[in-house]
């Protein structure tokens, strides 16, 4: 578990600028997904998105459709955040936070929120006396504590999946 749990507080979420600046295929966009979001996966078998998946949200209009059967920037972040938040949220309240939070801010400054509160939150629920500041008074909105509390629920939720693994291996 300590080794695991000390990935997971150093994870980094890609911010936007790491995202790949040019458009992917889907079979691409899964791969970078899979990539970066594996360490959440609960077995290794179960993969995070599907092309299915994401044909479907397209279809639900949680994110645009693609461009020539490409993806852009914003097409991943969302994507990243949906695969993230699907385990605590239905869809249709994922799509409904990313749609509030875009009313506040831009695409590229609320996903890099997201990232860093994530990486904040998975470094809080496996180090719980660790101080985290929060220097962006201009942070402190109802959308913002909602967010924070959306990833911190998230993690959470892998710390007990981490110790409930831990428990069967014992």
């Amino acid at each position: 578990m300590r080794i695991e749990a000390d990935d997971l507080m150093k994870y980094h979420c890609p911010r936007w600028n790491e995202l790949p600046q040019i458009d992917l295929y889907i079979d691409q966009v899964i791969c970078v997904l899979q990539d970066n979001l594996s360490i959440f996966s609960k077995d290794k078998e179960t993969p995070i998105i599907t092309a299915s998946m994401i044909n479907n949200y397209v279809k639900q209009g949680i994110i645009d459709a693609p461009i020539k059967k490409k993806y852009n920037r914003q097409q991943i972040s969302h994507l990243f955040v949906i695969c993230i938040l699907k385990r605590l949220m239905s869809i249709s309240e994922i799509d409904d936070s990313i749609r509030t939070i875009k009313k506040i801010c831009t695409v590229e400054d609320g996903y890099n929120k997201f990232c860093k509160e994530l990486e904040n939150a998975l470094k809080k629920a496996f180090n719980p006396e660790l101080e985290i500041e929060n220097n962006n008074k201009e942070e402190d909105t109802r959308e913002y504590e909602t967010l924070k509390a959306m990833v911190t629920a998230f993690a959470n939720c892998i710390l007990v999946d981490r110790l409930i693994l831990l428990r069967k291996k014992n």
